[in-house]
């Protein structure tokens, strides 16, 4: 097992305006970590961390990208940030990977009192996180489950077996890691139940866990910056290979549905007021 490196306390990154950009079809946005953590909305707010193999999935799968429409999209990895930071020049974007904002969420849960609930994984995993988290933030309210592996999301036993733990827990905010599509699938499905059952945020983590808890190494520091921690991850889990070249999908789907959009919160700072649109520049 690896030892997990130690997260900042407190995450500090630059930030600049509250926005939302175009990337393709996808709407991403840049938004500071409180704002992106706090719901004021009488509905789920669901949050997507958006990397490369994601971006591909929603321009090859027209329900997932129906799904990225209604959710509130960061940007996840190096190559989705420069891409961005070069079609956006001038706009400080912010870059946030699902295992960054792990440590940004529980940080905030302990701060403001907020119960967090851990779902998927495998068992050593989500236990693991937890107990690491816990040491690290000791008013931290927070519980898990690991399921069963199950390919039908909408099995009814499977599913009410979740929602009997979400519902005895009633956690404020909820982190899902099926890994891309599932996870987000999933929410999607089951948001207005989540939402009566409590919870008022929702995100899919992927294999975040498996870092948190030490299970898994992070990529260096310096791939993540130069944008190869796609390379790293590949040499240590061969097996992911194949999605791992979905990513090389990316700057055709980019061109191909290129068109320059910014948005800006209808209230200052606010994303749950909703977003009006800036500049809208079509590359035709």
């Amino acid at each position: 097992m690896y030892k997990q490196a130690t997260a900042p306390l407190v995450p500090s990154r630059p930030f600049n305006d509250t926005c939302a950009v175009r990337l393709g079809k996808v709407l991403l946005h840049s938004v500071a970590v409180d704002e992106l953590l706090t719901s004021s909305r009488h509905e789920l707010k669901h949050i997507a961390t958006v990397h490369s193999e994601m971006f591909v999935y929603a321009h090859e799968n027209p329900a997932f990208e129906a799904i990225l429409r209604r959710t509130v999209n960061t940007i996840d990895g190096r190559i989705v940030h420069f891409l961005c930071s070069l079609l956006y020049p001038g706009r400080n974007l912010q870059k946030l990977s699902g295992s960054d904002l792990i440590y940004d969420l529980v940080e905030y849960a302990a701060r403001h009192g907020k119960r967090v609930f851990f779902l998927g994984a495998e068992e050593s995993s989500n236990r693991g996180a937890i107990e690491a988290l816990k040491a690290r933030y000791p008013g931290l309210v927070i519980d898990g489950y690991s399921p069963p592996f199950c390919s039908n999301i909408q099995e009814q036993e499977w599913n009410e077996a979740i929602l009997s733990r979400i519902a005895s827990f009633r956690p404020t905010h909820l982190v899902v890691c099926f890994g891309p599509l599932k996870q987000e699938t999933w929410i999607a499905q089951n948001a207005d139940c989540l939402f009566r059952l409590g919870v008022q945020c929702a995100y899919g983590l992927g294999g975040t866990l498996d870092f948190v808890s030490g299970k898994k190494r992070r990529a260096p520091k310096w791939t993540q910056t130069v944008g190869v921690e796609w390379l790293f991850r590949v040499i240590a889990e061969p097996e992911r290979l194949g999605r791992t070249l979905k990513m090389f999908k990316m700057p055709y789907f980019a061109l191909k549905f290129y068109d320059r959009e910014v948005r800006v919160p209808k209230e200052h700072g606010s994303i749950d007021a909703g977003f009006r649109s800036q500049t809208h520049v079509n590359a035709e």
